[in-house]
């Protein structure tokens, strides 16, 4: 890696930031970004400039440009001798060649990977000894335990987001500002490494994480790939949240693998009453989470904690027993699982579940 032989040289930390703040690649494994306007004043002058990163990390820049394209920032950490800053504006014209050769493979690279991604996503179009062998090319052992990924950003730097995933060492495929892939060995691991890097170029909006099920053999794929986007709009509800895996949703875990026809019988059947009543839905779910406690519901919902005693008694005379019952209780927090399960799966409505359960 260039900015790995700039520090060895030089003796100082380099980082080489991109256009929008974000952190491409840092000798000291840093992602700290920087802010877009303190770049884009870099990119004005003509020499170096001292710039500081969000991490407090000062470092001498200089403007990368591969003819009229902006590749980024390439910077030196404090102190930096003179001796040490000619190397480096010598080396601005490595990082440029370098950037202009990896976009010219990565949109090589891609098309084939798009392809493949789609397929494994979809359905298997050619046969599975030979897809295996295409994945097998990339890095990928479909013979061995592997999961779906799903990445995803809905910030403005999607320019920057694009390169981020065209950068990574697996086929990825961009679709609406997400990114899929297949990762392999340790995903929980994998999963955390990646989002981080991604986080680390785009710098603004969060980065979300989601991985489906462990499966085996390609067939299988598109059952992970499937789970994996329903693990990302449940992620997308738990908020403060970035990262989940299938592995880690409990309950919701095993629920997945039930026809929506019956999860939706059992809400009914468990919630029925309480279905057209979403503020007794919603106090029922921190009801249950917080074991009957109404100042802690009371905070949770910004509610007097009379309310939150009006609204569980209504919820007991409705489904006609104490919700904390020892056998009620589990029944209860399985049918609100169930319940957001099915408003992902068919957008929480009966017409939509009646299209999906249709049989042709």
């Amino acid at each position: 890696m260039i900015l790995n032989r700039i520090a060895a040289q030089t003796g100082r930390e380099c980082r080489l930031i991109g256009v929008h703040g974000g952190v491409f690649h840092a000798t000291d494994d840093s992602t700290a970004a920087m802010v877009p306007t303190e770049v884009a004043k870099v990119f004005a002058e003509d020499g170096a400039v001292t710039v500081t990163c969000e991490d407090h990390w000062q470092g001498r820049a200089l403007a990368v440009r591969a003819g009229r394209r902006r590749v980024g920032l390439l910077m030196l950490a404090e102190p930096v001798p003179e001796e040490a800053l000619a190397f480096l504006a010598a080396a601005t014209t490595a990082v440029a060649i370098v950037a202009v050769q990896r976009d010219a493979a990565a949109v090589a690279r891609s098309e084939t990977a798009e392809r493949l991604i789609d397929e494994l996503r979809f359905g298997l179009l050619r046969g599975e000894p030979e897809i295996t062998r295409t994945a097998a090319r990339f890095g990928l052992r479909l013979d061995l335990p592997h999961a779906a990924a799903v990445f995803a950003y809905d910030g403005s730097n999607r320019r920057t987001w694009s390169t981020a995933l065209s950068w990574l060492e697996m086929p990825v495929r961009e679709v609406d500002g997400h990114g899929w892939a297949v990762l392999g060995g340790d995903i929980p691991k994998e999963v955390s490494r990646i989002r981080v890097r991604l986080q680390g170029m785009v710098g603004d909006a969060p980065v979300l994480a989601a991985a489906g099920p462990l499966v085996t053999g390609p067939k299988e794929t598109a059952r992970s790939f499937g789970d994996a986007e329903t693990v990302l709009d449940l992620l997308r509800r738990r908020s403060g949240e970035v990262e989940l895996l299938h592995s880690s949703l409990g309950l919701a875990q095993l629920l997945l693998g039930i026809p929506a026809e019956r999860l939706d019988a059992y809400v009914t059947q468990q919630l029925g009453p309480l279905l057209e009543r979403p503020e007794l839905m919603s106090t029922l779910d921190a009801w249950l989470a917080t074991n009957g406690s109404r100042a802690a519901v009371a905070e949770r919902m910004h509610l007097h904690r009379n309310s939150v005693g009006y609204r569980v008694a209504q919820i007991r005379q409705l489904i006609g027993t104490d919700p904390l019952d020892p056998v009620m209780a589990p029944r209860l927090r399985a049918a609100l699982i169930a319940g957001e399960l099915l408003q992902i799966l068919t957008g929480g409505t009966r017409e939509a579940l009646e299209a999906r359960t249709q049989t042709p």
